[in-house]
């Protein structure tokens, strides 16, 4: 099917020929020059009239092919906005998650630290009391060393 570019070529030559027709059928006298003007003027009218109708058309084709790309346009938002959404949705989500992460993560840290200061107290505790019972043992077991050199050299002499 011609295009409408070839369909207008055509139809300028066409209507150029019949104008050149009319000029030579008048100038030889088988027409009179009032038909041949009113020939050539409704040749010139039926001209401008394909002119605008193509015109139009052209217009028309413009604005349905503007028409489809804006509604393409129209659902690609559409679809970039309900993407937005769901990503919108889900970070909320992550946010949340981490969030309550972050307070689990701070329970254990507090329930550790309470653990390692207990520990820690009960083992100042546990060396405060060995540290008594150290200085009791001392005392004694000096007592005991000199108690037991004493007798070593009293044996040692006896021995002798």
């Amino acid at each position: 099917m011609p295009t409408t570019r070839q369909l207008v070529l055509l139809t300028a030559a066409a209507g150029s020929l019949v104008l050149i027709t009319l000029v030579l059928l008048a100038s030889t006298g088988a027409v009179s020059a009032t038909a041949a003007v009113l020939f050539g003027m409704s040749a010139v009218l039926l001209g401008a009239q394909v002119l605008l109708i193509t015109g139009i058309r052209r217009t028309d084709g413009k604005a349905l092919r503007i028409d489809a790309r804006t509604k393409r346009c129209e659902a690609a938002i559409a679809r970039t906005a309900a993407a937005v959404e769901r990503l919108g949705s889900r970070l909320d989500e992550i946010s949340e998650l981490l969030g309550q992460d972050r307070l689990q993560h701070d329970e254990n840290l507090r329930a550790i630290l309470a653990s390692l200061g207990e520990e820690r107290l009960h083992a100042m505790s546990m060396r405060q009391e060995m540290r008594g019972v150290i200085d009791d043992l001392l005392p004694r077991l000096t007592t005991l060393e000199a108690k037991g050199a004493t007798e070593t050299r009293a044996a040692t002499e006896s021995g002798k």
